[in-house]
C-alpha cells in the first residue's frame, strides 16, 4: 500500500462562468441554462483528489470558514474522505470565479479572505506528518511556516510555484530552498525553462524540476541530465484546462513516490492532466487503471 501523503494548501467555493471568448464581451445580463457551475475546488483540494484518486492515502491541511461557504467545503471533503485532523477552523472560507471559453482557457479571480495570514497550528501539522512519504505544500501564506517543520521531520516537500515570474520573485524562495520537486507553469517565466531550472537547482535541493507548458505539455529537468520534453495528451479533448497543473503535479508526484522514476512518473502525469482538462470544472480525477489504460492506448 502506498504511504500518505500530507497536502497543504487552500480549499475554496468556485463558482464557474462560460464565456464565448476573451476578452470578454459586455452584455447586461446573460442566460445561461445548466450552464453556472458552483463547487468546491482550490488548489490544497485539487491535489488531494487528484492523489486520492490514483490510490495515493492523504492528510489534507487547510482552513475552513465558519461561514456558508464553509459549509459547502466541510459537507465536500467529508464526501472524498478528506475531513481529517489537519482541517482547521477559520473565520472565512476562500472563493473563486473562473471564466472559461470555448477552447477550455480560463481566467481566474480568486479571494483568499484571511489564508495568507493564517497561523495555521504547528503541533497540527507535525502530527499529520508521521509516517507521511512526501509533502505537497503550495505556496499559500500560511503553508510558509510549515515548511521547517517538514524539514524537520525529515519528509521530503513538492511544492507548485504556479504561475511564477521566476526566481526573482522572492516570495517563493522558501518553498525552492527546501523542496526536492519544484513544478511551475511557463506562463509568466520571465526566463527560459532552462535557465529556471539551473536556477532552481542552484538555489536548494531540488532533485527533480518540471516546467509546464500548456497545451505543448511540459519539460522535465534532471541535475546533470538534458532536459527532455513531454508532449502534452487530451484523450477526451479539452472542455476545461482549470486544475490541470495541479493534475499533472499530483500525478507525476504519486509515480514517482511509486516508482522513483521521473520519465515514468512525468509520462504518467501528463495522461492524469490529459484526463482532467476533458470534464468541465475540477472535480474529475482518473484512477491508477485509467492511467493503465490511456497509457496502453498511447504508446
Amino acid at each position: 500500500m502506498d504511504s500518505p501523503v500530507v497536502v497543504a494548501g487552500v480549499v475554496n467555493v468556485q463558482q464557474t462562468i462560460p464565456v464565448e471568448g476573451f476578452p470578454v464581451a459586455y452584455a447586461p445580463v446573460r442566460y445561461l441554462p445548466h450552464g453556472l457551475r458552483l463547487a468546491t475546488s482550490g488548489v490544497g483540494l485539487n491535489v488531494a483528489r487528484a492523489l486520492t484518486g490514483l490510490g495515493r492515502p492523504v492528510r489534507l491541511a487547510t482552513v475552513v470558514g465558519r461561514d456558508g461557504a464553509g459549509v459547502l467545503v466541510r459537507d465536500a471533503l467529508e464526501q472524498a474522505g478528506l475531513a481529517g485532523a489537519g482541517v482547521v477552523g477559520g473565520e472565512c472560507t476562500a472563493q473563486s470565479a473562473v471564466l472559461v471559453d470555448r477552447a477550455g482557457r480560463r481566467q481566474i479571480s480568486t479571494d483568499l479572505k484571511d489564508l495568507p495570514l493564517f497561523p495555521y497550528p504547528l503541533e497540527v501539522f507535525a502530527g499529520l506528518l508521521v509516517g507521511a512519504q512526501a509533502a505537497a505544500v503550495s505556496t499559500i501564506g500560511f503553508a510558509r511556516r510549515l515548511l521547517p517543520v517538514a524539514v524537520e521531520a525529515g519528509v521530503p516537500i513538492a511544492v507548485d510555484l504556479q504561475a511564477t515570474p521566476g526566481l526573482q520573485d522572492t516570495y517563493a524562495r522558501d518553498w525552492v530552498e527546501r523542496a526536492t520537486v519544484v513544478f511551475c507553469s511557463q506562463e509568466n517565466l520571465t526566463v527560459s525553462p532552462e535557465r529556471f531550472a539551473r536556477d532552481v537547482f542552484a538555489l536548494g535541493r531540488a532533485k527533480v524540476v518540471v516546467v509546464g507548458l500548456g497545451a505543448a505539455g511540459c519539460v522535465r529537468f534532471l541535475p546533470g541530465m538534458s532536459p527532455r520534453a513531454v508532449p502534452a495528451v487530451a484523450p477526451f479533448g479539452v472542455r476545461d484546462t482549470t486544475g490541470a497543473g495541479d493534475a499533472l503535479f499530483a500525478g507525476f508526484l504519486h509515480y514517482w513516490l511509486r516508482s522513483g522514476d521521473p520519465d515514468d512518473a512525468i509520462d504518467r502525469a501528463v495522461l492524469v492532466a490529459g484526463w482532467t482538462v476533458g470534464f468541465p470544472g475540477t472535480g474529475h480525477y482518473p484512477t491508477h487503471d485509467d492511467i493503465v489504460t490511456l497509457r496502453s492506448r498511447t504508446r
